[in-house]
């Protein structure tokens, strides 16, 4: 209760503070609208906007896209609801999701867990800077009749030599069920400057993540809920009618991150440029702890290590790296237009990883490097390469190469190929834990991921092929415990993204194909999503309107079931989830800067069949309605 208030109050101020802004600037529009052509209005509908991938430790010149500012994507408020995301889901917003599109892509460094959050907690390589003449706010919000609530704001500013973006975002949602409900909070900053002179610059980044979770565990008979009678309104509308694993667990999850980039160009008297060294210093921090009473031995299995009455596992591990390197760019360069270039970085990192439960101080040492080579302005060429030193990570390798042919830049037609090979120790969860109702300690050898894909692209649109070969790779099994595959698991992936765009019609797929040859490492035959849509102006053009329609549909396979306990999925050939096609509709208005719409969910839900389940136990969401705002302000 006291974090939905919280959400009101701050959104009701938010609201004050721009209405009241951008009233005065439309008064004072209104006087000068004679003396001022509408490109130099004070309060203009639009300004360009530009914004690229915030640079971490491995940075590339920054390559800056302009905001989305159309009707397109305006009802996808959720980025489950994004038609390039095919994941799998705990049945609401805000809750744990699994892509359905193998993708394994290894950081460096240690990993004590990762997150089955990977939409909403965000992190470094998610953040964006802005490039704007002076200032972008975007404030949005959605309600779901009658039992959630999403809000987002945005605001970037540019002051002299310096940049602030400031994000927040979250979720509230009570859920259908039993014991289903969300609150998630995540906020974000970054500051950066660079001296007028250019010689030294740095950016600055936090990112804090919150997630309070009522855990069910999903429905102890799922069948119950799909084989159910249509005329039966009693139970149609009552789901807290239905028993569930878990009446009284809930998961508390608090990530922290703070990133300095500090980097000095080296120059002569003259002008003439020698490279910039940059240090980074990354911390991280993760709390978690997962809380039950009253076991359900259905679930637990008669496993208890602590206690038979109540779990209460809590977590506690953070990491601090710091990153010494050499380039021949600095990391605020744009991506040139040059016939030819040629950039190389090279460094050291050293990392240190602390964890509570079990004890754990580790440290390790990485050597790094990476290079991009640009021939004739169509060949680029690239790659990079890391080895770490000491500690759990030792011997973790990681090679990645490739090259891309550009046939005609202007159109953003160019295809391309890549190769990467990764050597790395599991996460460290897999090797070492100890709760209550989970306990292992083992040794496993390095895992051994290989990936080879090509692709084409041509205005947007996208296609696909890749490759995957996974040697000694550590899963969880079904019954809940760490494995490694014995023979290597081979995928095979072909997937298409299509944005078509004309006057009045637009339509967006992503389609994807995969084969894997294991049952530990699951994918469904075919996934995809298609968003149809109408668009156009009346009223003299005043006002922008659009309906849409979104279909997605996956073909059976056995999906990853999820343990709340250690928050990831796992592995089971006990129920299959899919063969359901999920349709949505939407009707979208704009009026200059504000957006309205209104979406109707899962609109076949009942009419075929109850088989709308992604992750085993935990059924989606049926017929459901949200409307939402959106406004966007120029200075």
């Amino acid at each position: 209760m006291h974090y939905k208030s919280a959400i009101y109050i701050l959104f009701v101020g938010i609201f004050v503070l721009l209405f009241g802004r951008v009233c005065a600037q439309e008064q004072e529009d209104q006087g000068t609208r004679a003396a001022i052509d509408s490109s130099m209005s004070i309060s203009p509908d639009y300004l360009p906007t530009r914004l690229a991938p915030m640079p971490t430790a491995e940075f590339n010149p920054l390559e800056y896209s302009t905001i989305d500012t159309s009707l397109v994507h305006i009802a996808e408020y959720d980025p489950l609801l994004q038609t390039r995301y095919l994941y799998q889901s705990l049945g609401i917003n805000g809750q744990a999701h699994k892509n359905m599109v193998f993708d394994l892509d290894h950081p460096m460094g240690f990993t004590w867990t990762t997150l089955p959050y990977p939409l909403y907690f965000r992190k470094m390589q998610d953040l964006q800077i802005y490039n704007l003449a002076t200032s972008y706010t975007n404030i949005d919000f959605a309600y779901g009749v009658l039992k959630e609530f999403d809000f987002g704001a945005t605001h970037a500013q540019h002051v002299r030599q310096a940049d602030f973006v400031f994000n927040l975002d979250g979720t509230s949602n009570d859920g259908y069920f039993i014991r289903q409900a969300v609150n998630r909070l995540s906020l974000s900053a970054i500051a950066r400057y660079e001296t007028p002179n250019k010689i030294y610059g740095f950016v600055l980044a936090y990112i804090f993540n919150h997630g309070k979770f009522a855990e069910n565990g999903g429905l102890e008979n799922c069948l119950e809920f799909i084989n159910r009678n249509p005329r039966d309104a009693d139970i149609d509308n009552n789901l807290s009618s239905y028993a569930v694993m878990f009446s009284n667990a809930l998961t508390t999850i608090n990530t922290h991150g703070t990133q300095l980039l500090n980097y000095v160009n080296i120059k002569d008297k003259q002008g003439r440029y020698f490279g910039t060294f940059s240090h980074t210093f990354d911390f991280n921090y993760l709390g978690s702890q997962f809380t039950d009473h009253d076991l359900n031995n259905n679930f637990y299995r008669d496993r208890y290590y602590i206690n038979t009455d109540t779990t209460n596992d809590s977590i506690r591990f953070y990491s601090v790296a710091n990153s010494l390197q050499w380039s021949n760019y600095s990391p605020v360069d744009t991506v040139s237009g040059q016939p030819y270039s040629f950039r190389i970085a090279g460094g050291i990192r050293h990392e240190y990883a602390n964890l509570s439960v079990p004890r754990l101080s580790d440290n390790s040492l990485t050597l790094f490097a990476r290079t991009s080579i640009r021939l004739f302005k169509v060949w680029e060429i690239f790659g990079n390469i890391s080895y770490s030193f000491f500690g759990y990570t030792g011997n973790d390798a990681m090679a990645r190469a490739g090259f891309r042919f550009m046939i005609n830049p202007k159109q953003r037609h160019h295809f391309g190929f890549e190769a990467s090979f990764n050597r790395y120790a599991p996460d460290y969860q897999l090797s070492r834990y100890f709760g209550n109702n989970n306990s292992w300690k083992l040794d496993w050898g390095k895992q051994n991921l290989v990936k080879v894909g090509t692709y084409w692209t041509i205005l947007g649109y996208r296609v696909s092929f890749n490759f995957y070969n996974l040697g000694r790779f550590v899963y969880l099994n079904s019954r809940y415990e760490p494995q490694q595959l014995e023979k290597a698991a081979q995928i095979v992936q072909f997937q298409v993204s299509a944005p078509l765009r004309t006057k009045h019609f637009a339509l967006d797929a992503n389609l994807a194909l995969q084969h894997s040859t294991r049952q530990a490492v699951t994918v469904p035959l075919f996934a995809g999503k298609l968003s149809a849509l109408y668009r156009a102006r009346i009223f003299k053009k005043r006002l922008q309107f659009q309906v849409g329609l979104d279909l997605f549909y996956n073909t059976p396979y056995f999906a990853d079931g999820y343990n709340p306990i250690l928050h990831r999925f796992y592995s089971q050939q006990e129920m299959q989830c899919g063969n359901f096609l999920y349709v949505n509709a939407h009707l979208a208005l704009r009026v200059k800067r504000t957006a309205f719409f209104v979406r109707g969910g899962n609109l076949i839900a009942g009419l075929i069949n109850y088989r709308y389940i992604t992750t085993p136990g935990y059924p989606m969401q049926g017929q459901n309605v949200e409307v939402g705002v959106n406004w966007k302000f120029y200075d």
